[in-house]
């Protein structure tokens, strides 16, 4: 299978079109009331005008492509001292805009070729995905542990590969391993069980969705990982009648839907089968009436928009041709497949419901810091971050945090408690089950 997937010299052109102006610096909103907020963790931490912020990290592109710098430790930690959240990219206004996480990324890949990358922590991912297709660590027999309870209770779920279902329920690595985070699917499989509707998993036989190591620059273990769930997913469609695949997790969503693109294959393989995160699926249903949320739930509750749900679904338009403006030449943006505004009309129409937003939302959201390979390489820097997040969410008198993404709910939670704070990270679909009744 061929990929399209950029190299660093690609972007020679693109790097250069950084003019260092800051912009990246800040998240803005006019208003009113108009104002302005740190938008780069990694600049946050370790000084936006040093070396490890996101401008600076273009001026790094620049540096190995012309061979001025060389690999060592430190060039090597300052890439992937990132999360790569995106929160440059939706404030700049540069002809690079639209390829400012992955020239980052492209920069990892050449690490990772160059054989000096990732860092030394992150190498026991790509080890993990080697030996367990998955990044935890964890042998395929615990992918199943989620779904004890639901058997216990007589409503086992349902293994895709034995008994065909229209729609594929992809749980993704975190919510299976992660024990905090199996919760999720839990719920996830309660909303689907009171709707009445036929769904699997693929159970043992799921495989990790690779963002983790696109993530990285381990681009031969993303394609080997890719490549062999899109040929899955050709088989569960053509086998089991398979149409939907429905994804808990963000970062699962963006891998296939976005990072899976890439490949020359993804039309034909993905022909007739429809990728949607959770948050859409139930939107969907909620707006043809039939996800009717009727239990209240009288919680005071502030949301954040994870990266990878959020301002990474962003379509960029470029005038690649000069016809517009001139060759190269950002143009504007889509924002229509980013679940911003989804997921706050759900959590309105819980009854009870108090939802307060904090500062920076939606295009604008802080990172909660996880991302990027962070939390595994710098875990310290993954925690002090999400504080800042749940400090900024305490601040609008909200009880507990929302989100749509396993890896926000765990890192978010875990600073929480590191900080002393009441507030916990609740996923939507969390609330979402509390507030449906059982199926008559």
């Amino acid at each position: 299978m061929k990929w399209n997937i950029a190299t660093l010299e690609e972007f020679e052109n693109t790097v250069w079109r950084c003019t260092a102006c800051g912009t990246c610096k800040e998240a803005y909103d006019y208003g009113p009331p108009p104002f302005s907020a740190a938008i780069c963790p990694a600049g946050e931490e370790f000084g936006f005008e040093g070396f490890k912020s996101s401008k600076g990290k273009i001026a790094y592109a620049r540096g190995l492509l012309s061979g001025d710098l060389k690999w060592n430790d430190a060039l090597v930690d300052a890439i992937y001292k990132c999360n790569i959240c995106g929160g440059c990219q939706s404030q700049c206004q540069l002809d690079h805009k639209p390829f400012i996480p992955e020239i980052i990324e492209a920069m990892r890949r050449k690490a990772v070729e160059d054989g000096v990358g990732p860092m030394p922590k992150q190498k026991v991912i790509a080890q993990s995905l080697s030996s367990y297709d998955n990044p935890y660590q964890g042998p395929r027999r615990v992918r199943l542990d989620w779904t004890r309870p639901l058997k216990k209770a007589g409503k086992p779920v349902k293994d895709i590969l034995k008994e065909p279902a229209p729609i594929l329920y992809f749980v993704g690595c975190t919510g299976a391993y992660n024990v905090p985070e199996r919760a999720i699917p839990q719920a996830t499989s309660s909303i689907f069980n009171k709707l009445g509707l036929d769904f699997g998993t693929l159970g043992e036989s799921e495989l990790c969705c690779g963002s983790t190591a696109m993530r990285l620059g381990d681009i031969e273990a993303f394609q080997r990982i890719a490549e062999s769930n899109l040929e899955m997913f050709r088989k569960l469609h053509d086998e089991k009648g398979v149409k939907t695949i429905v994804t808990s997790c963000a970062g699962c969503y963006r891998a296939i839907l976005k990072d899976y693109s890439k490949a020359n294959e993804y039309g034909r393989m993905m022909e007739g089968i429809r990728v949607t995160h959770v948050t859409q699926f139930l939107h969907d249903l909620f707006t043809s009436g039939q996800l009717k949320l009727s239990k209240p739930v009288n919680w005071k509750v502030t949301y954040h928009d994870p990266c990878h749900a959020g301002r990474h679904l962003t379509k960029f338009i470029v005038d690649k041709d000069g016809t517009q403006l001139w060759a190269g030449a950002y143009v504007g943006l889509n924002d229509e497949d980013c679940l911003y505004d989804k997921p706050r009309e759900l959590l309105k129409a819980i009854p009870g419901i108090d939802l307060r937003e904090m500062r920076r939302t939606k295009a604008n959201s802080y990172c909660c810091g996880g991302g990027g390979g962070v939390m595994t390489g710098y875990n310290d820097w993954a925690q002090k971050n999400a504080s800042l997040r749940i400090q900024e969410g305490m601040e609008t008198g909200a009880q507990h945090m929302v989100s749509i993404c396993p890896f926000c709910h765990y890192n978010l939670n875990q600073s929480s408690q590191a900080i002393g704070s009441k507030m916990k990270l609740y996923d939507l679909t969390e609330l979402i089950d509390m507030a449906l009744p059982e199926k008559v």
